[in-house]
């Protein structure tokens, strides 16, 4: 009897994870660093990148700098909201790795 409530409880958390990993998947976060505009979603995957052309004259390191600081703000903002989502699944629960 243990087993099937195990078995259970097991298929509601999957149930509970794939709608924290839709609602992830449709928020969409918007970040812009000197003019560079950067959008991911909170699962961490990328959906646009917008360069303006007065940065496109720039010189190659320091666009490359700024795309690359632009990518690490939205990527840490990402992180953020999904660890948020998981400690509510989680109920205060220990949850290895978040």
């Amino acid at each position: 009897m243990e087993l099937f409530k195990m078995a259970k409880e097991t298929m509601a958390m999957r149930s509970k994870i794939n709608e924290i990993d839709k609602k992830l998947k449709a928020q969409v976060i918007d970040v812009e660093y000197r003019g560079i505009k950067v959008q991911v979603n909170a699962k961490n995957e990328f959906l646009n990148l917008s360069i303006p052309d007065h940065i496109l004259e720039e010189n190659k390191d320091k666009l490359e700098k700024f795309i690359l600081l632009a990518f690490i703000e939205a990527n840490r903002k990402a992180q953020n909201i999904m660890t948020e989502e998981f400690k509510k699944l989680g109920g205060g629960m220990k949850i290895p790795g978040l």
